[in-house]
C-alpha cells in the first residue's frame, strides 16, 4: 500500500541552494516526496510512501529526512494516512 502525508521541518539555516537540498534528500531515500519551502521557509515534504502499515511510512520518511538533514527539526506531520 502507499500512504500519504506531509512533514513540516525547520532548517537550521535558510535555504539558498533549492537543487541540492532537494538531491541531497533523494541521495538519502526520500526521493518519494515532493519538495517545497514555504513562506516561512520552513521544509514542507509530501510524500506518497509505499509500506505495509501506516507507522511503517510515517517512521521511515522521518528517519530517511534525519539522515538527509540531521539539525531540521521536525515541527508538523499531517498524516492523511489514505492507502493508494
Amino acid at each position: 500500500m502507499e500512504f500519504a502525508f506531509t512533514l513540516r521541518y525547520r532548517l537550521a539555516s535558510p535555504c539558498r541552494d533549492y537543487d541540492a537540498l532537494a538531491a541531497q534528500l533523494a541521495a538519502c531515500g526520500c526521493e518519494d516526496a515532493l519538495v517545497s519551502i514555504n513562506r516561512a521557509g520552513n521544509l514542507v515534504l509530501d510524500f506518497l510512501r509505499p509500506a505495509d502499515s501506516a507507522a511503517a511510512a510515517l517512521s521511515s520518511a522521518i528517519a530517511d529526512v534525519q539522515r538527509a538533514l540531521p539539525t531540521a527539526e521536525l515541527i508538523d506531520i499531517r498524516s492523511y494516512f489514505m492507502s493508494h
